[in-house]
């Protein structure tokens, strides 16, 4: 956890997850970059420490929230999954 931050309770952490989760399913067409910084940053993560958490490369992530790569399918997921989303096909309107 970032340590500018003070330590949340689980409680606290699990409101932060819903409200996350919410709002990112209000805008499904969210580029894939800012929904991976938004979900980084409302879970109060360095990019090394979630890097650690997905399993993928600190070098990686940042390059992906910078825009400066895209992600496979595969990376995609495992950056979502920390708040339990998963990867899916929205119709544009």
């Amino acid at each position: 956890m970032d340590k500018r931050y003070k330590p949340l309770t689980p409680m606290e952490e699990l409101q932060i997850r819903r409200i996350l989760l919410e709002e990112l399913t209000a805008k499904p067409t969210t580029p894939i970059p800012a929904v991976i910084r938004k979900i980084r940053t409302g879970l109060r993560f360095t990019i090394p420490e979630y890097a650690k958490l997905c399993g993928v490369s600190a070098r990686t992530l940042q390059d992906i929230e910078r825009g400066e790569s895209s992600p496979t399918l595969m990376t995609a997921e495992k950056l979502l999954h920390p708040i339990g989303m998963t990867l899916g096909a929205v119709k544009k309107l």
